[in-house]
């Protein structure tokens, strides 16, 4: 599991962001305006135990994000400093408190503070 694409890459949520951003083929996509889309602004950083209707847990949608962010993909993305901010803190929340988000159920211990440890990795790529 020691790949940030083989967790925050592939998940549920990370495919149905990319199908999302994906349908504005050839555009730079606005990460404030995603933040806008999803409801991502009106969770005021706490990404811990919400759920994105229609793409899931909140944390993963924004780890998910941020790989995209730092990743050379399909889709280019423009971040702000106020939603780059709200990135990197929701990863380093995970990183010191995995055990705190509602998507820790999906993991077996080891594999959680791994994850972790790959979320500190990306937020260190975001920076």
């Amino acid at each position: 599991m020691s790949d940030l694409n083989n967790v925050f890459g592939t998940s549920d949520e990370a495919t149905a962001l990319l199908k999302h951003l994906q349908q504005r083929s050839g555009e730079t996509v606005d990460v404030t305006d995603v933040f806008t889309e999803l409801g991502l602004d009106k969770l005021s950083g706490n990404y811990t135990d919400t759920q994105v209707e229609g793409y899931g847990d909140a944390f993963m949608v924004v780890a998910a994000l941020a790989a995209l962010i730092v990743g050379e993909g399909e889709v280019t993305l423009h971040v702000d400093a106020k939603e780059k901010t709200q990135i990197s803190t929701a990863l380093k929340y995970f990183a010191l408190s995995p055990e705190e988000h509602a998507v820790a159920e999906r993991f077996d211990e080891d594999d959680l503070y791994e994850v972790a440890d790959l979320a500190e990795e990306l937020r260190g790529q975001l920076d």
